[in-house]
């Protein structure tokens, strides 16, 4: 099995919990991870632990020695950014059936985006809309 398909295959939930926060902070410790987890999943730092083990066995995570002490900082890896869209169209799929105007209807009544954050949405719906302009002027 290659890694890109080990990666991107099914991740269960608690695992995924774990990389979604751990991509969230960027890098953290095991500590670090199960105190940011605390509201969504309860879990042991020995669990979190066996958790970054098994993502770390994917390639979706890597450690260092920290700075100081005995502690391992985690951090996610490249891989870990394609097995997290692999985890959005997966949840998109089930969740909306595919429908990109259910979901980001759904999305922008739960999370209202700021004024930043809606110029850089329109930046990202005009460099779409080149695309398909691009697309459709090479396919005629």
């Amino acid at each position: 099995m290659s890694c890109m398909t080990q990666s991107t295959e099914k991740i269960p939930d608690a695992e995924r919990d774990v990389l979604v926060c751990l991509t969230q902070l960027g890098e953290a410790t095991v500590k670090e991870i199960r105190a940011a987890l605390q509201p969504v999943r309860k879990l042991e730092a020995s669990s979190v632990l066996t958790l970054l083990k098994r993502l770390e066995s994917r390639q979706l995570v890597t450690r260092r020695k920290a700075d100081k002490g005995k502690a391992f900082v985690f951090r996610p890896t490249p891989e870990s950014a394609r097995a997290y869209r692999h985890l959005m169209k997966d949840l998109f799929q089930r969740v909306f059936a595919g429908d990109t105007l259910a979901f980001m209807a759904s999305f922008f009544e739960t999370q209202k985006p700021s004024r930043d954050e809606i110029a850089q949405l329109q930046n990202l719906l005009d460099g779409l809309r080149a695309d398909q302009d691009q697309k459709g002027t090479d396919s005629k």
